[in-house]
């Protein structure tokens, strides 16, 4: 039991560290040079997406700032997305047929980056909820870093299922490296040109693997830069991919977590989507974190894990000092969770109190994900057959 101790005090340690800091975007006005705004095009990639997306452009029909255009690209879709995108105002843009090698998002995405005529080109998820300020936050990061600025939305919950995405989001946020207390001030601007193009190298932190797909706000020079989603047509995990091609040419990139005004409602056709949602991404992200991180998480899941597991053990074996202490630790975790939960979704403290049911449901999904990528296997995402191993 004193290991047990042990290990759940360096999971709480480990804790400290992956969930340092919680950097959200900045209210404020945008400065705005010459009367104008920067030409901002907004590229949504849609395959059956026509409750989301009739949501996502009404949001932007919103915004306190002018957009240049709104770009939807249908990849495919079954259902009134087509319909929907035209009928509220956006650009449509037919997908080609894919191409053999590439993936249906990165594709879709390509095509709307190459019609895009904008400065600075925002590729949203039409799962992504704005608020009326919400585009006016993103422009600010952008202009305010000077970087590539890509942003976790904060999960709105909206059904019990969706819970389940809990530990899912946590190590969103944790694997990517956005919590360590070692990141740079990314609103930090220095006058100096010279010594800002020696920090920007700099700036694209080694322990922050990628992007966050939902939310990618980029400059179309950037985006050339990297070859565009062409350089990443058969990722599955395309934001991560999109972040170590940045990495690759030293153009840094920010990370932000989303509030009311940028967040989305992950997976809220059903358990079964979800389900093959997650699938489809937590063996391959594994595959890109970097050793520390890793070693990091391993002691925050074990840790986590433990407190319940071996409360329930001390109480069938009658060891009750253990029990009292093990009780102890568990609730010292639904308060670690809890300070953790608020920051990225609208998960209730009874559904942190229920954390061990989250748990397993996480664990069981990786199994799933790691064992479909080492047999070759496919998971079915949006009607089509993904290989993991890619």
């Amino acid at each position: 039991m004193i290991i047990v101790g042990g290990m759940i005090v360096l999971g709480l340690a480990a804790s400290w560290v992956l969930f340092f800091r919680f950097p959200g975007l900045e209210q404020g006005d945008l400065q705005v040079l010459g009367n104008k705004t920067p030409r901002l095009s907004i590229i949504i990639p849609a395959r059956n997406e026509e409750q989301n997306l009739a949501l996502l452009l009404a949001d932007l029909k919103n915004q306190t700032l002018e957009i240049h255009e709104i770009i939807c690209v249908d990849d495919g879709s079954t259902d009134q997305t087509a319909n929907i995108a035209t009928a509220l105002g956006a650009r449509l843009i037919t997908a080609a047929p894919k191409p053999v090698g590439w993936l249906g998002k990165s594709w879709a995405c390509q095509q709307g980056g190459a019609a895009a005529t904008g400065a600075l080109l925002l590729f949203l998820d039409a799962d992504v909820r704005l608020s009326p300020t919400g585009i006016s936050k993103l422009l600010k990061a952008h202009q305010k870093t000077g970087r590539v600025v890509s942003v976790m939305p904060y999960h709105q919950i909206e059904s019990k299922t969706e819970t389940l995405s809990f530990f899912f989001n946590c190590l969103q946020m944790g694997a990517n490296g956005l919590g360590l207390p070692v990141g740079r001030d990314q609103n930090k601007q220095n006058s100096d040109q010279k010594q800002q193009a020696q920090n920007n190298k700099k700036s694209s932190h080694p322990y922050r693997i990628g992007l966050y797909g939902p939310v990618i706000l980029i400059s179309r020079a950037d985006y050339q830069s990297v070859g565009g989603h062409a350089a990443i047509k058969d990722s599955i995990v395309d934001d991560m991919a999109l972040g170590e091609k940045l990495r690759e040419k030293e153009i840094p990139f920010a990370l932000f977590l989303g509030d009311q005004d940028v967040s989305y409602r992950m997976y809220g056709g059903g358990l079964r989507q979800l389900i093959q949602g997650w699938t489809k991404n937590q063996a391959a992200g594994v595959s890109k974190t970097p050793l520390l991180i890793l070693v990091l998480v391993f002691f925050w899941i074990t840790a986590v894990a433990s407190a319940p597991l071996y409360l329930v053990l001390s109480l069938v074996w009658q060891q009750w000092l253990w029990s009292a202490i093990l009780a102890s630790c568990y609730c010292i975790w639904v308060l670690e969770l809890t300070r953790i939960a608020r920051h990225i979704g609208s998960f209730s403290v009874i559904d942190i109190f229920f954390y061990p049911l989250l748990l397993l449901f996480y664990l069981l999904i990786f199994l799933r994900s790691l064992a479909k990528k080492i047999l070759g296997h496919p998971v079915i995402w949006k009607d089509r057959k993904i290989r993991l191993d890619k």
